[in-house]
């Protein structure tokens, strides 16, 4: 006898275990359960609004499984339109995204039939409480910055993903930081060893930009070159020819992957500024970047220059950069 409720209790665990069968509903189905659901809603809205779960789950229980499936749907739209969150909405919105609707709508046309889920509650209630702890995390960002209590490489620790998604709420918020707020995070990066690891150049670069700090840009120029260190680079050269664009433009053709694309820049002033033209100069008699050098003035107007300097020069080396730049313009 024991062992036969022994059994019993078995197979319901065992059936309880096993997922729900998914039940096909078709299109008119789908829409007339969406219209049958709408005198019900309001009333459920009222209670996720006033975060009354208990009853609002108590309410549902009174509605067919189908019923369900689409209030639950048409609840989280709602929660996307309402937007704010509280402990209560947090906690019914968790549910949902750990539901899995046993529904699937079929779709059937000219020589094609296709099978999806009916409800995607879930898929929805996620996104929408990782939108809000991205929320929960900016605001937390500006008053741990402000306080002096965010250590930077500790907060942007983590594997790839984190790192990525905390950079970009830090890039977004920086600008909601008081000017003490953004100073306490750029000393981080000139004092921080640890920050020299990070992934990619977006929160230094935005640093430098904003603050015009030379350390910072002297980390930047001798990082490995991506998007946000060219975006920055770009950036100065539409300043030229503000100062301190000038000296982050001939500092940044220090690094390999930067200095085309800087001494492209700074051979667009006309005329050159001295500090620029005493610099260029300089760099044309290099046997390593004298003859691109050369080749970025002549494309910019500055043959003339360069020719006299040609004329003029008794170094091997400056003489045959200039020639080579000259002779390649000619038609």
């Amino acid at each position: 006898m024991q062992h036969g409720r022994g059994m019993w209790v078995w197979l319901w665990l065992l059936l309880v275990a096993l997922p729900l069968r998914a039940d096909e509903i078709s299109q008119q189905e789908y829409q007339q359960v969406t219209q049958d659901i709408t005198p019900a809603l309001k009333a459920l809205k009222t209670l996720y609004r006033e975060s009354d779960i208990a009853q609002l789950n108590y309410q549902l229980a009174d509605f067919s499984v189908l019923e369900q499936e689409a209030l639950r749907s048409a609840l989280v739209d709602y929660a996307h339109t309402f937007k704010k969150l509280d402990e209560e909405k947090v906690a019914w919105l968790e549910t949902q995204a750990a539901r899995q609707s046993r529904f699937t709508l079929t779709e059937q046309g000219d020589g094609y039939r296709v099978t999806r889920a009916a409800f995607t509650y879930g898929t929805r209630a996620h996104q929408l409480l990782q939108r809000w702890q991205r929320e929960q995390l900016a605001e937390s960002f500006v008053r741990q910055v402000d306080a002096g209590d965010l250590v930077l490489a500790d907060w942007l620790a983590g594997d790839l993903n984190t790192q990525r998604t905390r950079r970009d709420i830090a890039l977004t918020q920086l600008a909601a930081l008081s000017g003490t707020g953004v100073r306490y995070l750029a000393d981080q990066f000139l004092s921080d060893r640890q920050l020299l690891w990070l992934s990619d150049n977006g929160l230094l670069a935005k640093l430098a930009a904003i603050t015009g700090d030379e350390g910072l840009y002297q980390q930047l120029w001798r990082r490995r070159t991506d998007q946000y260190s060219r975006a920055e680079l770009n950036r100065l050269a539409d300043e030229l020819p503000a100062q301190l664009a000038v000296s982050q433009l001939m500092a940044a053709t220090r690094n390999p992957s930067l200095k085309a694309q800087a001494y492209q820049a700074l051979a667009t002033l006309k005329p050159l500024p001295d500090e620029v033209e005493i610099f260029l100069l300089g760099k044309l008699s290099e046997p390593e970047d004298g003859e691109l050098v050369a080749s970025k003035l002549v494309n910019q107007g500055h043959s003339s220059w360069l020719t006299t300097l040609a004329a003029g020069t008794n170094s091997y080396t400056l003489k045959r950069n200039l020639e080579t730049a000259l002779s390649a313009s000619m038609p």
